[in-house]
This record gives C-alpha cells, sequence and structure tokens, in this order.
C-alpha cells in the first residue's frame, strides 16, 4: 500500500487557522478627562485619607492612595492599537487565544461613542473580555459569526456591583458634563 492509500484525505479537514474575521481597534474605549475630574478624585481621596487617619488605619490610607494612583494612570494613559480574529477554533484578543469551550455568551455596549463587544467567559479570570467595535467588524457581522459559537445575550445580566456602581456614579459624578 502507499502512503497516500492509509493516509485519511486531509481536504475533507477544516483550516483551523482560517480567519473568519479581523480588525484592529484601540484596547479599550478612552475619553480625556478635565481638570475637574482630577480635581474632585483628589479631594475625595483627601477626604478618605483624613477620615482613616482619625481612626489609626493607616495601612488603609495606604490602600487608598494606591488605588487613586491607579486609577489616575488608567484615566490618563491612552489605549493601544491591538488585532482582534475570530477563528475556527476561538476569538483571540490582543495575541491571547480563547477557545470557544472557555466562552459562555456575548453581547454589545457602548460606551464614550464606542461600540464594544463584551464576551462573558468560563474563566475565573478573565470572567469577561471586552473588546472595541472598529473598521470592517461591523455589530451585524459580528453578531452573525459569534452566534454560531455562543449565546447572544439582548440585556446582559447585571450583579450586584454593577447596579451598585451605576448607582454610586449617578450620586456622585466625578465630571461635569459640557
Amino acid at each position: 500500500m502507499t502512503a497516500q492509500a492509509t493516509s485519511p484525505s486531509l481536504s475533507n479537514q477544516p483550516n483551523l487557522n482560517e480567519v473568519l474575521l479581523s480588525w484592529t481597534s484601540s484596547s479599550h474605549p478612552f475619553k480625556k478627562k478635565n481638570k475637574v475630574f482630577y480635581q474632585t478624585v483628589a479631594a475625595l481621596t483627601f477626604l478618605f485619607v483624613v477620615i482613616v487617619f482619625f481612626l489609626h488605619e493607616f495601612l488603609l490610607i495606604g490602600v487608598g492612595l494606591s488605588v487613586a494612583f491607579v486609577y489616575y494612570v488608567i484615566s490618563t494613559v491612552p489605549p493601544v492599537e491591538v488585532e482582534h480574529r475570530i477563528t475556527l477554533i476561538g476569538f483571540e484578543n490582543a495575541g491571547r487565544l480563547f477557545r470557544w469551550i472557555e466562552l459562555y455568551a456575548f453581547w454589545f455596549e457602548e460606551k464614550w461613542g464606542y461600540k464594544t463587544l463584551v464576551i462573558q467567559t468560563r474563566l475565573p479570570f478573565p470572567s469577561q473580555v471586552r473588546v472595541v467595535i472598529a473598521g470592517e467588524a461591523t455589530t451585524p457581522r459580528v453578531k452573525e459569526i459569534l452566534g454560531k459559537y455562543m449565546l447572544f445575550l439582548e440585556k446582559p445580566p447585571k450583579s450586584w456591583v454593577d447596579n451598585f456602581s451605576n448607582w454610586l456614579s449617578q450620586k456622585i459624578p466625578l465630571e461635569t458634563t459640557s
């Protein structure tokens, strides 16, 4: 027997490297903050530090200052351009491949004028993958392709943390709308 006769035909096998959709976009939605935003964050941080100082919880002061610093850095550093690809074996986001078995559901959100795709994973970390939709990737096209592999949710589930953060952002706005 020849080698061709014993091996199964490879022409019937799908190409696992086939890219169904690919696009580049910013790594996250970004909005340049104004001076009032940073003044408000600084005032709230100072108030927190003063209250905690009188409670003699000095370690908590360090934690509060660290959180304020990280929040400042995240809000000032502009996003980088990353590539996103949908393939037959999964979703690749900025070089990290999430296999279909690791992904659960997806939905779309809008933030600061950016249309974003949110993918819920079955992993403990990251529990969600957020991707900015841009270029040739349109919402109907992405929905059509991902709908073959994952569940589409019109209204995403909200946890108590989501509800609390929405309530808090409405009650204590960090910046004014202009």
